[in-house]
């Protein structure tokens, strides 16, 4: 109830707005620059690979740009932001569940491979893309091959450990400049009892840009364990999840020189895993200030603030006729990155980027087997520190030539492992990672490039220290992670390379090969099926593959894209025969997707897409792995335009998940629940 008076609250405030306008939502920089740009420089505007905007012709690595109409006609099954990315080239998403994370690959390496960031400043792979609001995202940025130069690593120690840029990131930007006020309100109801609510407002006084928003959803759910699964469901998995966000822009001068930003969200996802005793309350909040400056034409700092809070809490149950509960338990965790970054324009377009970074993070767990008091069980707190710079340089119009290099320190600090010390109870180390690309442009429709980098990633403390003990392998009832105290931290290279063509009636044909390497890599291993259990190892690990992509935008009403991705990974083990020559966890062998968007002067938008997952191991034990094989889903947006007036627009919308009811199986028993759909009406003020 309380949950809904905030919602209602929310509501009953908007509505003291008055007539209100629709909103260009690109964010940029002051208008006087922005008209030197041409129409296709303008729509191709990227800021991820130098921290400063620069056109997508003029930088050497690969990187894609979600807009926000392509964002707002997603279909999201499993609630996840990921899945706005799953169309791209090398992308494979394998979301467990609308209430677990998503555990696919990026260019044949696991997850953590990728970074994410909330305007150039880390949140969490894992976590985060089931927390934040897409209503407040104006567009995304996916760099593919490595950013581990000027964006540091994530010091999460949950899930699967610290993440780090050696595939990619990807990058949220939020928005920023409002150039007309917009109210609109949302609600849609569907599979599974499910009824989804948002709620969201943008206006601008003098040079203050402002925003803010909620959502809302509700659910029975349904089951998304196989037959016979661990999670052993015995109800429906029903879930509530709000979310309420907010940020600002402050122009501080009129010639748009200083700038100061802020976004805040909280959320809370509540629910239970389908039995009495199974319950989950979890609390996430998000925190980014930033302050940017140009000093003159040439010289500008920004800096970046952020506040990164986990805190997850979950029962434990005796199974029976009737069920006991046995504990409740919780996982917190606090991570806080600071970073300051100088960018110098020099000779004709050539740029240095140089700056800092810090990340503090704090990670606990704790048991209470109905005892009273909090049992820790494993227990940390660790920093970050690095320096960096980067260089591009452009002796000619068609050529740029990058390369930077980053100092990383990394510093552990022990205190619990499973409920004792740790035999090394402070771990640090220091590294110097490099990066370098060129891309040369033969003419204005072919361009060629190349890019390579280094990473290192300290092992988490989970992966270390597990959530279950060593003794409880193979235990009934024991699901989780096996403890590693003998984890080595691993050192990656990613290299890429590719040739795009820009071709007439607006075609667009890109081919990229990439090859990654991880010495030490670590590699979440599935070690039982039932009970659950799984644990990290290093290994020497490598994936290359081929992507190849076409796209043509045939007209403002016509659309349309196909991708597909050729891939090979190995792990090498020579001590263990039954762990080498074997496949990453969740690499698939091949990825195709195809899609389109049609939106006509009728009003009626359609864009369907289709994704194709040739399939994956969970493991690297020859002798107890699984081959899954997702296979073909098909997802469908609709919408038609009702009304449209000098007070309002009014669309009704249906989101068509998995439209084939495509039920495969999933790692760790699950599996996906096959179709589902949402149908919905969405006023604009």
């Amino acid at each position: 109830m309380k949950k809904i008076a905030i919602i209602i609250l929310c509501l009953a405030e908007i509505t003291l707005f008055s007539t209100v306008y629709a909103q260009d939502t690109l964010n940029h920089k002051t208008v006087d620059k922005l008209f030197e740009l041409n129409l296709n420089e303008f729509l191709n505007v990227v800021i991820t690979p130098s921290k400063l905007r620069q056109s997508i012709n003029n930088i050497t690595q690969k990187v894609d740009l979600i807009n926000a109409k392509e964002i707002e006609t997603t279909v999201s099954g499993n609630r996840n932001l990921c899945e706005a990315i799953a169309k791209l080239p090398g992308v494979s998403v394998s979301v467990l569940s609308r209430n677990d994370a998503n555990w696919g690959t990026y260019g044949g390496i696991g997850p953590k491979y990728s970074t994410y960031m909330l305007q150039g400043v880390p949140v969490d792979a894992f976590i985060d893309p089931m927390s934040l609001d897409l209503n407040a995202i104006d567009h995304i940025e996916v760099q593919r091959g490595p950013a581990s130069v000027i964006y540091p690593n994530y010091l999460s120690q949950d899930f699967a450990g610290s993440q780090c840029p050696l595939a990619g990131t990807v990058n949220l930007i939020l928005k920023e400049k409002v150039e007309q006020q917009k109210t609109s309100f949302q609600s849609s109801y569907g599979s599974y009892n499910t009824l989804n609510s948002q709620l969201f407002h943008q206006n601008r006084v003098d040079r203050l840009n402002y925003f803010f928003g909620s959502t809302y959803e509700m659910s029975d759910y349904t089951n998304y364990g196989i037959d016979g699964s661990w999670l052993n469901m015995k109800k429906k998995p029903e879930y509530q999840k709000t979310k309420i966000y907010g940020g600002l822009t402050l122009l501080l001068d009129k010639a748009e020189k200083q700038k100061l930003t802020f976004f805040g969200q909280e959320t809370w996802h509540s629910g239970d895993a389908g039995r009495i005793y199974k319950g989950y309350d979890n609390k996430y909040g998000t925190v980014n200030v930033g302050y940017d400056i140009e000093f003159n034409d040439q010289f500008s700092m920004q800096s970046h603030f952020g506040v990164r809070s986990y805190d997850r809490s979950l029962q434990e149950s005796n199974f029976g006729i009737i069920d006991t509960l046995k504990s409740n338990n919780n996982v917190n965790q606090l991570i806080v990155p600071i970073d300051i970054s100088f960018s110098w324009h020099h000779g004709k377009s050539s740029m240095l980027c140089f700056g800092v970074d810090y990340q503090s993070a704090k990670y606990s767990t704790w048991t209470d087997p109905l005892v009273g008091y909090h049992i820790f069980g494993n227990k940390s707190s660790a920093i970050q520190n690095g320096a960096y710079f980067q260089e591009e340089w452009r002796p000619i119009s068609k050529l740029t030539l990058r390369g930077g290099l980053r100092y990383a320190y990394i510093k552990n600090i022990i205190d619990l492992v499973n409920g004792g010390n740790a035999v090394d109870n402070n771990l640090s180390w220091g590294r110097l990672l490099w990066s370098a690309g060129v891309r040369y442009s033969i003419n204005d429709h072919i361009a060629l490039y190349a890019n390579g980098g280094s990473s290192f990633s300290a092992p988490g403390l989970k992966s270390i220290g597990g959530t279950i003990s060593l003794s409880d392998r193979g235990v009934v009832g024991r699901n989780g992670q096996l403890p590693n105290p003998d984890l080595k931290p691993e050192n990656g290279i990613g290299l890429d390379g590719g040739i795009d063509f820009n071709l007439p009636v607006n075609f667009k044909l890109g081919i990229r090969g990439f090859y990654t390497i991880l010495q030490d890599g670590i590699v979440d291993n599935v070690v039982n099926q039932n009970p659950s259990q799984s644990q990290s190892i290093n290994t020497e690990s490598t994936s290359k593959g081929v992507e190849i992509e076409l796209t043509q935008r045939i007209n403002s009403i016509i659309s349309w894209y196909v991708n597909g991705t050729y891939m090979t990974s190995n792990i090498k083990n020579k001590l263990n025969a039954d762990l080498n020559s074997v496949e990453i966890p969740f690499s698939p062998n091949h990825i195709v997707n195809i899609g389109a968007s049609v939106s006509t002067l009728l009003g009626l938008t359609v864009t369907p897409s289709l994704n194709y997952n040739g399939g994956f191991y969970d493991g690297i034990s020859k002798s107890s792995r699984i081959w899954y094989s997702p296979g073909t889903v098909i997802n469908i947006y609709i919408a038609q335009r009702l009304a449209k007036n000098d007070l309002f627009v009014l669309d009704c919308f249906a989101q068509l998940y998995n439209i084939t009811n495509n039920n495969y199986d999933l790692p760790w028993q699950f599996k996906n629940p096959g179709s589902s759909g949402m149908f919905g009406l969405k006023v604009t003020f």
